[in-house]
């Protein structure tokens, strides 16, 4: 089995620190506590709950700052970037298994499961006489949530893993093997069910603050993805159903919420908001590794940014020209060409220290990244401006406090209409699914379709979820000839010089990183999981 790149090298994995979550988020009145310590450390309800905050941020930093959209959206196609960066070596398939991005996605999953596997096996020894069963619970719910997240991002990218419960017993022997891709989905599925039953039920309003952890419904949210992924298509549907029944979340600017339109999505102010199912949380005014560097790499040039580091990746020439239907009003809030304008981005008037700053920004073709003729618009969120962004870090790092959306409620509509469709044959017309569809589209400003077939929803993934992150997996979803023919003829170049790849793997799954191969020998073996 070859994957999209070839492997090379001796696979292991590294024995995995504890990350400690004593990170400063906003996201809670009461600061967060550091790592899990016996001895009843977490007195009451409040400090319990506040415990978590860690899973959230501070373990998804090395990813989230580069690889993340490295190995999910250049790969896909739906970004671009030249040879001369790191993100340009995943824009023609040329980076290997020693790049960066490979080793900081690796980690950060296997970090942010090692974080939980802490708080699993010994919050329920370091709580007090004080502490809540609801509230103990909720915890545990909540480190089994970001646990399965983890392992279905990595199931996806490398296939067969490790499934890790103990890393007090892993740091001792982790010269182990993985396990088959069937163990770890079941492994994924145990998680979630356990999250479903212990997290606490919300009703997502206007309260945001409030919203920011997971709760029973966010689990049943990412079963549904999880039973999708799998063609568990009866589940997937009865699941996805059932969080739609609940009305927990809703779209913004969608029937629901009128006032508000899919740009709403994309102001920091709106962070936990009726939509996020799930979301990396990042406090842009606190320490380099709390906050969201999106802003950095995807503005399209410098006058937006706090830094000087801009225009690192760029919309493709694929999402640009071949995407999104006229009058979609998605489109420009994905990517900017020239003449659109933002009300609410603020940009500095001139490049000095003290510039002056001006809300209200127009992208002009000079500033065009990559020489792609537009710029990235998603997370990009422009200058401080306090009623709108909230407070920087200081200008040396650029970091903001944008959430990175992981499962957004119009996806699980789009997987309800996807699991409808799957029990039907060919296309469907079926209510419950146009229903479902066609809502997303309603917001977009685009017309209804009265019958639907994979491959419209297919599009309608990409169009509303590009450039965060799905759409690499939503290729991998697909029989790897027609992925191969999907990514073989995209234009991989900038507008200037066409560019097209030829794959000669036979799946889309990364190699393992070099460092890690080294170290663990065993890597390459597959054993079933033994099952506790």
């Amino acid at each position: 089995m070859k994957n999209i790149l070839n492997r090379s090298g001796v696979f292991g994995l590294a024995i995995l620190l504890l990350i400690s979550s004593s990170c400063s988020q906003d996201f809670l009145d009461v600061p967060a506590e550091a790592t899990p310590t016996i001895g009843n450390y977490y007195d009451s309800d409040v400090k319990l709950d506040n415990a978590t905050n860690g899973l959230y941020g501070l373990v998804w930093f090395n990813m989230n700052k580069s690889a993340f959209y490295g190995i999910t959206d250049v790969i896909s196609g739906n970004m671009y970037a030249d040879v001369y960066n790191d993100f340009g070596k995943f824009t023609d398939l040329s980076f290997t298994n020693s790049q960066a991005f490979i080793s900081d996605a690796w980690r950060s999953c296997f970090g942010a499961i090692a974080n939980s596997n802490a708080y699993i096996n010994s919050l329920p020894q370091s709580v007090g006489p004080n502490v809540s069963k609801e509230a103990l619970n909720n915890a545990l719910g909540e480190s089994h949530f970001i646990r399965a997240f983890s392992y279905f991002f990595l199931v996806r990218l490398w296939g067969n893993v490790p499934i890790i419960e103990d890393n007090s017993a892993y740091s001792l022997n982790f010269v182990i093997p993985s396990n088959p891709t069937e163990d770890v989905y079941k492994f994924i599925e145990n998680d979630l069910k356990f999250a479903i039953a212990n997290l606490r039920t919300k009703n997502r309003g206007s309260d945001y603050a409030a919203n920011a952890h997971v709760s029973s419904g966010s689990a049943k949210a990412l079963l549904a993805k999880v039973y999708l992924y799998q063609k568990k298509y009866d589940l997937a549907r009865a699941l996805s159903k059932e969080v739609i029944d609940s009305g927990e979340f809703k779209l913004l600017g969608g029937d629901a919420l009128p006032t508000k339109s899919f740009a709403d999505l994309w102001l920091q102010k709106n962070n936990n908001n009726e939509e996020s199912i799930f979301s990396w949380q990042w406090n842009g005014a606190g320490t380099y590794f709390d906050g969201n560097f999106s802003n950095t790499l995807f503005a399209p040039e410098n006058r937006l940014v706090e830094t000087t580091y801009s225009g690192q990746i760029a919309p493709s020439q694929d999402l640009i020209k071949n995407v999104y239907e006229m009058n979609d009003k998605r489109r420009i809030e994905t990517f900017m060409l020239p003449g659109d304008y933002y009300p609410n981005l603020t940009y500095a008037e001139t490049l000095e220290v003290d510039a002056k700053k001006i809300l209200g920004y127009t992208f002009n073709i000079q500033y065009e990244a990559q020489k792609s003729g537009a710029g990235l618009k998603k997370y990009v969120i422009g200058k401080e401006n306090l009623p709108i962004t909230g407070p920087f870090n200081p200008p040396f790092n650029g970091e903001s406090s944008m959430n990175s959306y992981m499962m957004r409620y119009a996806e699980l509509l789009l997987i309800h209409a996807e699991a409808v469709l799957a029990t039907q044959t060919g296309s469907t017309s079926d209510p419950a699914a146009l229903a479902s569809f066609n809502a997303v589209r309603r917001r977009a400003g685009v017309p209804e379709k009265a019958s639907i077939s994979f491959d419209d929803i297919f599009k309608e993934r990409r169009a509303e979820l590009a450039c965060e992150g799905d759409y690499y997996f939503d290729l991998g979803r697909l029989p790897f000839s027609k992925a191969k023919a999907i990514l073989e003829a995209q234009n991989r170049g900038n507008r200037e010089v066409e560019k097209h790849i030829s794959i000669s793997a036979t799946n889309l799954l990364l190699p393992y990183p070099a460092d890690d191969l080294v170290k663990n020998p065993r890597l390459s073996d597959v054993v079933p999981y033994t099952f506790k």
